[in-house]
């Protein structure tokens, strides 16, 4: 009875980090300071750290083909994320700005069109909460309020994501930082594996690990997720992305929703308006 669905690109048409890295360099510029230079460097060691991890690895891309070897490779990534993390939080690019404005920034640009959700999302969800279903927005994205207010603050809807605090820095979501954890190193909403254990501990927590799941996602962050539930989605505009090429290079059908043989534990799509209700339908 749980859905989660992953945010950028998967509600979204588009990834949306970089129009909310914009909305926060405007924020800057009306202040008198312009931190797009920085920004940018932020973004390229970002994009060179990640290329050499996927140089580096080995196995290589085309050698790892069982779902163990590709999970193991993602998580490995972890320390690309951690380092992007520090270099953003010492940018200070979203220093001082409150939930509300990331809030009210995520529901303007949904309403100008700069960020567009896929066709069918809101009346897909609300008519899931009609039903029963518990839905969650899992995302690795670094502002729940920024998911808050694009998806339109659904009733029934809980976002689980990263937060930005006073000083600017990112931190992670509570489900990942629970009092009583062992460890005193504090952890962020990176990767597959951050992704996985958020949506475990949910299900956990509220008493849903053994009834039916269901996950959307649309890049290779969402593929731990995708293989633990009982139904996964993969959303994306084309046969070939890359998360459907990795997952059958390891071995998984993803055939598309509306073909007759989509009724494993697999499918894809490219909007909400193809998922036939009966595939929801609670006894």
């Amino acid at each position: 009875m749980s859905i989660f669905l992953d945010f950028d690109g998967t509600i979204t048409a588009k990834d949306t980090v970089g129009e909310l890295a914009n909305f926060a360099l405007r924020v800057r510029a009306a202040e008198g300071q312009d931190l797009k230079r920085e920004w940018d460097e932020v973004v390229a060691a970002y994009v060179g750290d990640h290329s050499a991890h996927v140089h580096d690895y080995s196995p290589g891309t085309e050698d790892r083909s069982l779902p163990d070897q590709e999970i193991e490779f993602l998580r490995c990534m972890k320390h690309v994320e951690t380092r992007s993390l520090g270099r953003i939080n010492d940018c200070r690019l979203f220093r001082g700005i409150t939930p509300e404005a990331f809030r009210a920034a995520g529901r303007d640009l949904v309403a100008d069109g700069t960020i567009k959700l896929r066709p069918g999302f809101s009346r897909f969800v609300r008519d899931r909460v009609d039903q029963g279903w518990r839905v969650w927005v899992l995302s690795v994205n670094w502002s729940a309020a920024f998911i808050e207010g694009a998806c339109g603050e659904l009733p029934g809807v809980e976002v689980i994501a990263n937060e930005v605090r006073d000083d600017g820095s990112v931190a992670g979501p509570a489900v990942l930082n629970p009092p009583d954890a062992t460890t005193k190193e504090p952890r962020n909403l990176t990767n597959s594996r951050d992704k996985l254990d958020a949506m475990e501990a949910v299900l956990e927590a509220e008493g849903l690990a053994a009834r039916p799941s269901v996950y959307f996602g649309d890049s290779t962050t969402d593929l731990e997720c995708l293989l633990a539930v009982d139904r996964g989605f993969v959303v994306s505009d084309r046969e070939d992305s890359s998360l459907l090429r990795t997952l059958r290079r390891i071995g998984k059908d993803v055939p598309h929703v509306r073909d007759q043989g989509a009724t494993g534990e697999l499918a894809w799509t490219s909007n909400y308006e193809d998922i036939p209700d009966d595939k929801f339908a609670l006894s």
